[in-house]
């Protein structure tokens, strides 16, 4: 009995040493698996740091190159900036220059309101001052195109009379004074004789050829006395005599132009050119 008791103590003993002996083993191998993953992990931890480092390293150069972004984004904001502000003046400075040169332009506008308005005045005025003293009204049309001097072979007595007063109203004088000296040699009787005979005395007058004007209105005022142009001969002819400064001479033109013809447009400038030289 004894002798069982202690053979299963020897055998518990046995089989307790070899479960030691395996544990032992099993703990060792543990122990290894243990120290493999921990190199596994301090190898893995390595890397994470490394990665760190390196997304560290990416933020700061992404964030230097934001950083220089933002530098080249502020300079272009101040340039728009600028451009803005110069746009603006430009503005500012086209709006001030239309207006000034809508302001000009409606006083050249109204500039040329009153020059027209003016050269219209001008040639009521003149109009009526050559009615005032029986003028004869102008061809423009007709003066564009210069006449020869007329013949009595080529012209009636119409036509002689007609293309010498256009060569007048064009300021051709010297074919004028011809036609109407050819038209005063061919035609002395007719009604139009005493109005040939007055141009002619206004061509020397317009040449400031005031004695031979002198002459010429004299024979308009003898020869033709119920003519219509004989009160703008004698106011002519005294104020050719003023021109020339014989004003005692001029005084008695005037003077016999406002005796005879006192009611007449010419005496009442008679009047006032008596009244400037006495």
């Amino acid at each position: 009995m004894r002798i069982k008791f202690i053979l299963m103590i020897c055998v518990m003993m046995i089989f307790s040493g070899c479960a030691m002996n395996k544990d032992v083993k099993n703990l060792e191998r543990r122990m290894s698996q243990l120290e493999m993953a921990n190199k596994s992990l301090l190898n893995r931890i390595q890397q994470l740091k490394t990665d760190i480092e390196n997304q560290q390293t990416v933020e700061n150069g992404l964030r230097d190159m934001y950083a220089g972004q933002g530098a080249e984004f502020s300079q272009f904001k101040e340039g728009v900036m600028r451009l803005n502000g110069r746009f603006d003046e430009t503005e500012y400075r086209f709006r001030q220059d239309f207006g000034k040169l809508s302001d000009s332009l409606e006083k050249t506008e109204s500039a040329i309101k009153h020059f027209s308005q003016t050269a219209s005045q001008n040639k009521s005025r003149i109009h009526r001052i050559e009615s005032y003293v029986g003028y004869e009204p102008g061809d423009d049309d007709a003066a564009k195109t210069k006449a020869a001097p007329p013949t009595k072979d080529k012209l009636s007595e119409e036509e002689l009379y007609e293309v010498s007063k256009k060569a007048y109203d064009r300021s051709d004088y010297e074919t004028a004074r011809q036609g109407f000296e050819k038209f005063l040699e061919i035609y002395p009787k007719s009604d139009k004789a005493d109005n040939a005979c007055f141009w002619i005395g206004e061509i020397y007058f317009t040449e400031e050829w005031y004695q031979k004007a002198i002459v010429e209105y004299q024979k308009v005022i003898e020869n033709y006395p119920t003519g219509n142009k004989i009160q703008s001969a004698y106011l002519k002819q005294g104020i050719a005599f003023h021109k020339l400064g014989e004003s005692v001479n001029a005084l008695q033109v005037f003077k016999a132009l406002i005796g005879k013809f006192p009611d007449s447009n010419e005496a009442k400038i008679a009047r006032q050119k008596v009244s400037q030289i006495e």
